[in-house]
This record gives C-alpha cells, sequence and structure tokens, in this order.
C-alpha cells in the first residue's frame, strides 16, 4: 500500500466503507436512460418505476455539492 494510505488500521477502513453505505440510503439518484424518468432509491440494482428497464443510471446524491 501507499504511504499515503489514511487507514491505519482495518476497523477504520471499515467504518469509512459504513459511512458510504449509510450516506447511499436513499440518495441514490436514477435516471431510466429509456423513458428519461428519474428518482431516488436505495437500491444500485433498481428497475425503472415506470417502464420497467433495467437500464438505468444510478449515481450517488451525496456526491453533488449543496451549492
Amino acid at each position: 500500500m501507499s504511504d499515503s494510505f489514511p487507514f491505519t488500521n482495518p476497523q477504520q477502513l471499515q467504518q469509512w466503507h459504513q459511512g458510504i453505505n449509510n450516506a447511499n440510503r436513499n440518495n441514490i439518484l436514477c435516471h431510466c436512460r429509456v423513458c428519461e424518468y428519474e428518482w431516488m432509491d436505495s437500491n444500485f440494482t433498481a428497475t425503472c418505476v415506470k417502464c420497467n428497464s433495467q437500464d438505468v443510471e444510478r449515481i450517488s446524491a451525496w456526491q453533488f455539492p449543496d451549492d
């Protein structure tokens, strides 16, 4: 590993992963590439709630700036 790795033990890495999972809960922006419908979800494997397509783009909404 690199000297710049920010975690000194496996527990810190696990806590970081859990923080990302918590941030994703109900904060995934889903965009259907077929019908253009958009919705928020907590499932990275969600299918479109409008046309049932699986061609869905998913972006973690916490990655967008608040301003």
